[in-house]
């Protein structure tokens, strides 16, 4: 069931990251694809940063999120390291696939989705400290074994 999660997740980023209109996909849910056959890769090192804009703004929490989820979904919430690698190339790969369908991939926007990415990975490193302390307290707390009653029927 995690592996179909996964994989519906990251065919929902790309659909997000690669349809035409974003706005259509947002307001109308309808996905419009249409293929750039020789896109322009100077895209990728623009730096059009748009702070007073609402709506950029929530693109890049929208990026910061998805990625976030993504890999919380590829390492089953256990901090692995293959997962931030493979959805760090996800996202990359995203970027890249963007400038193909007439949309803006930015290296900027692989870097907010790296730090989407190494935040779930901490989340997850936190989440299995306090897993394996609460864990050992649990432990210490339980009496020891031969104090436990026998299992022998006692004799009278």
């Amino acid at each position: 069931m995690r592996i179909f999660l996964t994989v519906t997740w990251a065919v929902c980023l790309f659909v997000f990251t690669c349809s035409f209109d974003f706005n259509a996909l947002l307001h109308h849910h309808q996905a419009d694809f249409r293929l750039n056959p020789s896109p322009d890769w100077s895209e990728l090192l623009k730096l059009d940063l748009q702070w007073s804009s609402e709506a950029w703004i929530n693109r890049k929490i929208g990026h910061f999120i998805g990625f976030f989820l993504l890999e919380l979904l590829l390492s089953n919430l256990r901090g692995s390291k293959l997962a931030v690698m493979t959805a760090i190339l996800y996202a990359a790969l995203t970027e890249v696939l963007q400038l193909y369908f007439f949309r803006s991939g930015r290296i900027y926007d692989i870097v907010n989705d790296t730090f989407g990415i190494l935040c779930a990975y901490l989340f997850c490193l936190m989440l299995q400290a306090y897993i394996k302390r609460t864990n050992r307290a649990r432990t210490a707390a339980r009496p020891p074994r031969s104090a436990l009653p026998s299992d022998k029927k006692q004799t009278r």
